[in-house]
């Protein structure tokens, strides 16, 4: 993107905002890191290449101005050119809408929306209803104002321990050293790592006269959930210990089992979308940059947050 001064990044410290802020950095571009608790010590935890690191607090910046706690960081939002939302879709519209001279925004949402919509779990299907919500709020927006949006949907990311899905498969295997399947868990996946998305996201910060777009964004290959858990196995040095259990009753173990720690945001669609197919066509994104993701061959790394990043967590 020619003469881009400045990216802010929602979800900084989440899964996708870890790599990215390193990865902008280098690219050599000034990053304002939204973080309701801006980490301590960072000044040496990301190298920072060509750009420069300030990190701002939401309740700050996004306060009416006449209760702003700190005029001096809501300014800084004039300087936005570019919005990187790593986090929730709905912050990501209500930083839009506070920065003036905005011109870019690369959205990284989930491709749950396609498959979750109808959820045996209500909570999940309200979930999903104020994901796609905040998904249309925010492309009206940009339209509005005529701000370019590319809308990313990827599906099952991972690659730093933060993720829920593929990083809980991880947990129950180390702990219990066998997983629980539903059948023969045929459903199609294609797992993304958290890295490819932050490089994708720069690329198309970078891309010049891009055009609005909404995508989904899979991994380098498409494997069977069966396939996939006997690579989190092989990660770990495990030979695969796979029990394949009848759906039905498997729901019905998991309820029995529900108020144990391991099994905490688990809920029964966990185990019914196993067989289901959840890759999406991702075409149009790769003929727009040199997308390039990596297969799902996972390493032992893959599920724990990286030395630099473990700084920036506020735990």
């Amino acid at each position: 993107m020619s003469g881009a001064k400045t990216v802010l990044v929602t979800g900084a410290t989440a899964q996708v905002g870890v790599f990215a802020l390193p990865a902008l950095l280098a690219a050599g571009y000034p990053v304002l890191a939204l973080s309701r608790q801006a980490p301590r010590g960072t000044g040496n935890a990301i190298e920072p290449g060509a750009g420069c690191l300030i990190w701002l607090n939401p309740d700050s910046v996004l306060q009416p101005r006449s209760e702003s706690a700190d005029a001096g960081q809501a300014g800084r939002l004039g300087e936005v050119d570019v919005l990187l939302s790593c986090g929730p879709v709905e912050l990501a519209t209500r930083v839009a809408t506070a920065c003036a001279h905005l011109r870019r925004v690369v959205c990284i949402s989930t491709s749950s929306v396609y498959t979750k919509q109808n959820s045996p779990d209500v909570a999940e299907r309200t979930l999903i209803g104020e994901i796609m919500a905040a998904e249309n709020t925010l492309s009206h927006f940009c339209r509005e104002r005529e701000i370019t949006l590319v809308l990313l949907r990827p599906t099952l990311i991972y690659g730093c321990g933060l993720d829920q899905n593929i990083s809980r498969i991880g947990r129950l295997i180390r702990r219990f050293h066998f997983f629980p399947l539903a059948g023969r868990a045929r459903g199609l996946r294609q797992p993304v790592h958290a890295a490819d998305l932050a490089t994708l996201a720069v690329q198309l910060i970078q891309a010049e006269n891009l055009q609005s777009l909404e995508s989904p964004a899979g991994g380098g290959n498409v494997l069977t959930y069966r396939q996939m858990v006997e690579h989190v196995f092989a990660a770990y040095g495990l030979a695969p210990r796979i029990i394949s259990i009848t759906p039905s009753l498997l729901v019905g173990i998991f309820k029995a089992l529900a108020w144990l720690p391991a099994m905490h945001g688990v809920n029964s669609g966990f185990f019914l979308r196993q067989n289901l197919d959840q890759v999406f066509d991702d075409g149009k994104l790769h003929e727009l940059v040199k997308f390039n993701p990596r297969p799902f061959q996972p390493t032992v790394a893959d599920f724990s947050v990286p030395g630099y990043a473990r700084a920036l967590q506020p735990w």
